[in-house]
């Protein structure tokens, strides 16, 4: 486990995750953990292998391994994938993002992405606005101020990750449940950063003043749905 301030807590209707990706990144670039991730995404597919009724696998695209996408997808029948910013400096315009992402929306595959800073959430929100069939999962509900901003027609296929409650206070997931509905939000838990990180996230969904069946949808029935999940 990673300790964490929680940020959310001091601020929560503000923005905490712009500094804390700064950070982040920062670390990360230090100690050239992207080179690790083709071990993680076998590793996670053992599992899936392992444990095929419990484990769903999100591949992690790089631009070392962006290539190899389609053929893994051919043996590992991978459920999402993923996009960190933090852990690897790129643009969203560049042709490795684009081109996979064109790829899952071709095979409706759901792509989280953790966006490194609010610039770079505008170009997402353009990019979505150009690739409606993309289905697109924001990391953190990072930036969901810029989304409001835009019609609501243009993100049929966005969701936000709740992850997690050191970052994502009850006021904001609020906001953007009034906003959006609770059809969008997904929880998420962000393990290994934070103490009882997975615990407190589910406890502060929970207590959301909002309808059981809508707590349902957010705390699980919404993923479920979107990786085909038969509960």
């Amino acid at each position: 486990t990673y300790p964490l301030k929680n940020l959310a807590k001091k601020n929560p209707l503000g923005d905490v995750v712009s500094k804390n990706n700064r950070t982040t990144g920062f670390m990360i670039s230090l100690i050239g953990a992207i080179k690790e991730i083709p071990k993680g995404n076998e590793y996670v597919y053992q599992l899936k292998c392992a444990l095929p009724d419990k484990v769903k696998q999100c591949y992690w695209v790089t631009q070392a391994n962006w290539k190899d996408v389609q053929k893994d997808y051919q043996r590992m029948h991978f459920d999402t994938i993923k996009f960190h910013q933090c852990w690897e400096k790129f643009d969203l315009e560049d042709e490795f993002f684009v081109k996979t992402v064109e790829w899952a929306a071709e095979n409706q595959i759901p792509v989280f992405v953790h966006v490194h800073d609010l610039a770079q959430m505008k170009k997402m929100i353009s990019f979505i606005k150009k690739h409606p069939k993309a289905i697109m999962i924001i990391g953190h509900l990072y930036g969901v101020e810029l989304f409001m901003e835009e019609e609501k027609e243009y993100f049929q296929n966005t969701y936000f990750d709740l992850s997690n409650s050191y970052f994502v206070s009850s006021e904001r997931t609020m906001l953007a449940y009034e906003h959006f509905g609770a059809r969008h939000l997904l929880m998420g838990s962000d393990t290994p950063y934070g103490k009882r990180s997975l615990e407190s996230t589910i406890r502060q969904i929970s207590d959301l003043d909002i309808p059981a069946e809508d707590k349902h949808r957010i705390l699980g029935l919404n993923m479920a749905n979107l990786l085909s999940v038969v509960l």
